[in-house]
């Protein structure tokens, strides 16, 4: 930043980086490292070699199925490599002493590239397989303010903001792909009889008018309003634009006469409400139908592809254009208190809030013989209503030494209020079975999936018919439409920090604790059916001579009473319930693991379904300010952080944290997921 003149400000400022990694395949994946890994038999040592002298895999399967772990981190690999300039100049003109213009104008320039290797003999790509894709993405960002800012007379105080914004952004993607490599492990997109190249282009600008004024009485009373309207070329020409005002007042009674004077205890106090409007645009293209290069599979191999043969081929998009969008909008309103006690050694914060998001932007299936899967459409509608609290105390405070404390907690209640006419659900994530749902008049996050039948009062069933040699005394699965089986969302967050300081040397310790929310345990659920899994460690079974179980014989672990009502079904299929508790007590055997007891055995995904609530040590930071007095350093500080350190959870699998569809909507779904990670990292922070 430099002062040209006495009323002229420039700065700029800019930031250059560039990342690399290495990646695994992540589960759900025949290359996943932990399916390879959790599926294999114990008695398969995968350590002892992943490959053959002859080049081909070495692997439970006898090179089918899946790949060997340790084939997947030598012969399989996922290389990215971005590169990332920001950048910003500023300038700022004061007219006079309450009137200014500033201008502020940005650019983020990134390129990322990436490749994927399959050596030949990968269970997915059995001739091998390399691809390279770039992308290029550019953003332009542009502020113009005008300030004023000025008291009135002794009691008020007006600050008023009119600006514009202009944002736009553009990228460029080119793809080609090898696939059956003519050379072993020689990964160039030429070493392929078969290739396939692709390139694309997007872009949309945006642009903005706003007003901001904010009044002042006395520093008791304030009161703010904004306005803004935006246009994008994303939306269709009749909804191109979109206003949304905003109105805050806040209300510091400590300044009251009176109170002012008397603060000994009470050192601060706010009252605050608001209520707002904003507005989110749709992605660009949605608008109209279009044409990408064909190609088909099955979900399971790399399918098929054009160019083929010789021919190249085109086919319009799954998705139907819609020319009448609009923009999303959320209502919302707020209050809260601010309390700060004993020369604010104890501060609190509370808030409670409700926003309605009406419009909401998605994808809706609609029938395949319009000759289209899915339209995009404003189609639901949901309210959020929650609470926020934070708590900030010093119970200790010398000159040496100070102890800190900060807490936060937030319930949050996402319920949707309703679908698009004609949608029952919509498919937010998950499997074929379960699936993550968006149900009107439920809370946001149901999973839908497979239970176990049931008596009208939700008891389950336990089979009553002596002549049914499979299912006597067991549960038994409910084939038909899918049903509510738990949600993903918790009920609580909270987090807590606590910060010990003596003279320059400061460590601090923070715990995160979610309550509540389920998890589908698919890697559990599966590996019963491979007999891998800790629940089917006691599976022997010992017989009379007369050929019934011998339960003085069979281990204690291996036996058990499953909780439920004996019924059966009558003979239109409709479950019918005696109301008398369960007392048969039954074999947990391998035909019960290949059977119910499993997701391939055709056990209902209920039975997946465990808590994923949790208490971690998130992260342990030590620090020392190293003493720089009559040096040209300003401060010098060597520190070191842990992260993800300790967990507790009911959760049977890894870390419930993670999700095989990462940060989207389909959340709670665990199929071999790649574990988390805990981290260790130390540093230097130099200060001039």
């Amino acid at each position: 930043t430099s002062k040209l003149t006495r009323k002229v400000t420039v700065g700029a400022d800019f930031a250059y980086s560039n990342s690399t990694a290495t990646q695994i395949q992540k589960g759900s994946n025949t290359s996943g490292i932990m399916l390879g890994l959790l599926r294999s038999a114990r008695t398969f040592d995968n350590s002892a070699g992943y490959i053959f002298p002859d080049g081909t895999q070495r692997n439970y399967r006898n090179g089918g199925g899946y790949d060997n772990p340790y084939w997947v981190s030598n012969k399989i690999a996922y290389d990215e490599n971005v590169n990332r300039f920001t950048g910003s100049a500023n300038l700022n003109i004061a007219f006079t002493d309450y009137l200014s213009l500033s201008y502020t104008g940005g650019v983020d320039w990134f390129t990322r590239r990436y490749n994927n290797k399959f050596a030949v003999n990968s269970r997915a790509f059995p001739a091998g397989f390399y691809d390279e894709y770039m992308n290029f993405q550019g953003i332009i960002n542009s502020d113009l303010l005008l300030n004023f800012q000025k008291d009135l007379g002794d009691n008020f105080n007006l600050r008023v903001s009119v600006g514009n914004n202009m944002y736009s952004t553009f990228s460029k993607f080119l793809y080609g792909d090898a696939d059956g490599l003519e050379i072993m492990d020689f990964y160039q997109l030429s070493n392929s009889a078969t290739n396939t190249v692709s390139h694309g282009s997007g872009n949309y600008r945006t642009a903005a008018f706003f007003a901001d004024l904010n009044l002042a009485y006395k520093s008791i009373l304030y009161l703010g309003m904004t306005g803004r309207n935006d246009w994008s070329t994303t939306m269709p020409e009749a909804n191109l634009s979109a206003f949304y005002p905003s109105v805050s007042l806040g209300f510091v009674f400590t300044e009251i006469p009176g109170l002012k004077d008397n603060n000994k205890i009470l050192s601060y106090g706010k009252l605050r409400a608001s209520a707002a409007r904003t507005a989110n645009i749709a992605g660009a293209y949605n608008t109209s139908n279009y044409f990408y290069q064909a190609g088909s599979g099955d979900g399971w191999t790399n399918g098929v592809g054009f160019p083929y043969m010789g021919y190249t081929g085109f086919a319009l998009g799954t998705g139907l254009g819609n020319p009448d969008l609009k923009h999303e909008t959320m209502d919302s309103w707020e209050v809260g208190i601010e309390l700060r006690l004993f020369t604010n050694r104890i501060a609190v914060d509370a808030s409670y809030f409700s926003n309605l998001n009406t419009d909401l932007l998605m994808d809706v299936p609609i029938a395949a013989s319009s000759g289209f899967t899915s339209i995009y459409l404003n189609a639901a509608s949901m309210e959020s209503k929650g609470v926020e609290l934070s708590l900030d105390i010093t119970p200790v405070s010398t000159k040496n030494f100070t102890w800190n404390f900060l807490g936060n907690f937030t319930k949050l209640n996402n319920t949707i209020l309703e679908l698009a006419p004609g949608v029952d659900n919509l498919f937010l994530g998950g499997f074929v079975v379960p699936q993550v749902r968006a149900v009107a008049g439920q809370k946001y996050g149901s999973v839908f999936g497979e239970d176990w039948y049931r008596d009208e009062n939700g008891n389950i069933l336990i089979n009553d018919d002596p002549s049914d040699n499979f299912r006597d005394g067991y549960p038994w699965t409910n084939t038909g439409p899918m049903v509510p089986i738990g949600n993903v969302s918790p009920d609580w967050t909270a987090n807590f920090t606590n910060t010990f300081s003596y003279k320059g040397l400061s460590i601090s310790f923070m715990w995160d604790i979610k309550k509540g929310g389920v998890m589908y345990n698919g890697s559990r659920f599966a590996m019963n059916y491979f007999g891998t899994s800790a629940q089917t460690a006691f599976r022997e079974v010992y017989y009379t001579p007369e050929g019934t179980i011998d339960f003085d014989r069979t281990p204690a672990e291996n036996i058990v009473v499953f909780e439920g009502v004996y019924g059966h079904l009558d003979e239109n299929g409709n479950p019918v319930s005696s109301g008398m508790e369960n007392i048969t007590p039954v074999v947990l055997d391998q035909t019960w693991w290949r059977g119910n007891g499993s997701n391939f055995g055709g056990g209902p995904s209920v039975a997946a379904m465990e808590p994923a609530g949790w208490v971690r040590l998130s992260d342990i930071s030590l620090s020392y300010d190293i003493p720089v007095k009559n040096t040209f350093m300003k401060n010098l500080q060597v520190y070191v952080t842990g992260k993800n350190l300790l967990l507790f959870t009911p959760y049977t699998g890894i870390d419930p944290e993670t999700n095989l569809q990462g940060a989207t909507n389909g959340q709670g779904m665990d199929y071999f997921n790649n574990p988390g990670s805990k981290t260790y990292m130390g540093g230097l922070k130099v200060t001039f």
